[in-house]
């Protein structure tokens, strides 16, 4: 549009140069459709031409539900075996309510932007048997279909989002709305962008061209007096096949269901998923506190770094493999070794060993007595540090899928564990406490 409107306005200028046209007529003219084309430029900014990705998931099969369904037993199996205190019997009776729903009518969420016609469309589809709607900015677990609205080309951000849907097996239609606004060749070469947008994850007979409330149509009246005089009449809704569709939809609305029971499966997974992580976090806090007293000693007592550093790694070593099994995941002594050697670089890389040594030698020279005392600085920076990587351990642990856990680490997302562990570890008054409380147990032990 805009390189078509440039063209015209130049097109137009030289045509008014050779008519000799006053330059007044001339300049307004040439600027006034110049800015007709930024202006068609500026309403499309935010409709990029979208690379293709990938198609997302395949759609949902019973045996695939069914797979989720005993996932889900599993966990709630998994979960009452290591909390003894858990009772597995309300997670089991949800359960078997996701697994047979009771009959009713299907959910649509009806969403998109601003001013695209939602309420139009909710007004227009009222009444519809087997339907109950509502408008929102996102589709809820139990929501059967979801009317995504749009008055134009998809943008960036609404394209993304229309994949995460698909990524929960969400069953979407896609609406061009306003159809009676564009001219035909227009509102065809929209639709037809609109499917090639998609295409690969949404079937072109799930985009669809509708118009909810058409501008009225003025209609002129010839009097008998010869006067004539206009009126506003209102157009019914063009809703197309959306209709047909939607009551083709009720007749066959098990699929559908399928999506609703695997997302509130899912949801109940995250629920388990996070008591159980709750449950293994209260046990791994005192093994990890445990290890960082041994590191302290440790240093406190061997003067020569070499003797550190090595005391440091097969405590670390050993403090991987018990916190591995009560995440049941498997590693062997080589492995935890590797594990703690890698742990150790990613600390020296993040700037993590000197940073704790400095702020720890702060807050030690308060006190310059006990600062002056031989490997003090040492065993509390060793405590600290090997409490940082056993929080990062267990973070990185905690997200990994209880069931199926990996045989190998991600050194990237470990990483990541380590700087979030530093930043919530690094506050002045937890620091100052913690220093204290070592510094006391390890001027205990001495004398």
């Amino acid at each position: 549009m805009l390189i078509g409107g440039l063209g015209l306005s130049f097109a137009l200028w030289g045509w008014w140069q050779l008519q000799d046209v006053g330059l007044d007529l001339e300049t307004l003219g040439l600027w006034g459709l110049m800015a007709v084309g930024g202006g068609m430029w500026w309403l499309r900014r935010d409709r990029p031409q979208l690379t293709p990705e990938e198609k997302g998931r395949s759609p949902l099969t019973l045996a695939q539900l069914t797979q989720t369904q005993a996932q889900t037993e599993q966990l709630i199996t998994l979960l009452a075996t290591e909390s003894p205190n858990f009772d597995p019997a309300p997670h089991q009776t949800q359960l078997q309510t996701i697994a047979q729903p009771t009959p009713g009518p299907l959910q649509m969420t009806i969403t998109g932007g601003a001013w695209v016609g939602k309420t139009a469309l909710l007004r227009a589809l009222a009444g519809g048997d087997g339907w109950q709607y509502q408008e929102a900015e996102t589709p809820r677990d139990q929501t059967h279909l979801v009317l995504a609205l749009v008055d134009g080309d998809l943008t960036a951000a609404a394209w993304r989002q229309m994949q995460q849907w698909r990524q929960a097996h969400h069953q979407i239609f896609l609406i061009l709305t306003k159809q009676d606004q564009h001219p035909e060749p227009q509102r065809q070469l929209l639709l037809d962008t609109l499917r090639q947008r998609v295409a690969g994850w949404l079937p072109p007979d799930q985009v669809l061209a509708i118009a909810a409330a058409p501008r009225p149509i003025t209609v002129r009246h010839h009097l008998t007096d010869g006067s004539i005089t206009e009126t506003q009449e209102p157009q019914a809704p063009q809703l197309g096949d959306l209709p047909n569709r939607l009551a083709t939809l009720v007749d066959h609305r098990e699929s559908l269901t399928w999506g609703v029971q695997w997302r509130q499966m899912i949801a109940l997974q995250g629920e388990i998923k996070t008591q159980l992580n709750q449950e293994r976090g209260d046990r791994a806090l005192p093994i990890i506190e445990c290890y960082q007293w041994v590191a302290a000693a440790a240093a406190f007592a061997n003067p020569v770094a070499a003797l550190d550093l090595l005391a440091s790694l097969a405590i670390n070593a050993q403090m991987f493999l018990d916190l591995a099994q009560l995440y049941r995941q498997p590693l062997s002594l080589n492995q935890a070794q590797t594990a703690a050697e890698a742990m150790g670089e990613l600390l020296l890389k993040l700037g993590a060993v000197e940073v704790s040594t400095q702020a720890i030698a702060t807050f030690l020279k308060a006190t310059p007595l006990t600062y002056a005392a031989g490997g003090l600085l040492q065993g509390i920076s060793a405590a600290y540090l090997t409490r940082i990587v056993g929080l990062a351990l267990v973070a990185h642990l905690a997200q990994q899928d209880p069931l199926h856990p990996p045989t190998t680490f991600n050194w990237e997302k470990l990483s990541q564990g380590l700087q979030t562990a530093l930043s919530q570890t690094q506050a002045a008054g937890w620091l100052g406490g913690f220093v204290q409380e070592v510094r006391s147990r390890l001027v205990g032990q001495s004398a």
